[in-house]
């Protein structure tokens, strides 16, 4: 028996969607590959926040992502990550809040039930990304959060 063996070109991709989103076992192909740093502006974007905004609320280093930014080179892997929770997030708090400016406020605003803390800000960490999506699914069933 013979197996085919194909592998998956790095395609350019349009959105930000392109990238993350899909099966799952392609995303976790294009995360190993890299993900490239022209997704920053799109995230910034998409959240509504200036790319130092970003940065500073992922904890991210400005100089260095900028430097990637200007070379047009990949992301480090903690980078992509909390870019990557970033876009999880925004996707779920779209289908929560049926709204992309209620969608941006939320996610930039001080949150009471996220101990006073902005979700973005949390995003830095795994603990952070799942309060964060726990809070949603609370919000998504009426809960007070």
């Amino acid at each position: 028996m013979t197996c085919l063996i194909i592998n998956e070109t790095r395609a350019p991709f349009d959105t930000v969607d392109d990238f993350f989103a899909g099966d799952t076992s392609v995303v976790i192909k294009r995360l190993r590959s890299g993900t490239p740093a022209s997704v920053i502006p799109v995230m910034a974007s998409r959240l509504g926040v200036t790319q130092d905004s970003l940065f500073d609320q992922l904890r991210l280093p400005r100089n260095t992502l900028a430097d990637r930014l200007d070379k047009n080179a990949v992301l480090s892997s903690t980078e992509q990550e909390r870019l990557y929770r970033a876009f999880r997030v925004w996707k779920r708090t779209l289908e929560v809040l049926e709204d992309q400016n209620c969608a941006q406020r939320w996610i930039i605003r001080e949150n009471r039930s996220l101990g006073g803390e902005a979700p973005l800000a949390l995003l830095d960490t795994e603990v952070g990304y799942e309060l964060v999506l726990d809070t949603l699914g609370r919000i998504e069933y009426g809960v007070v959060a």
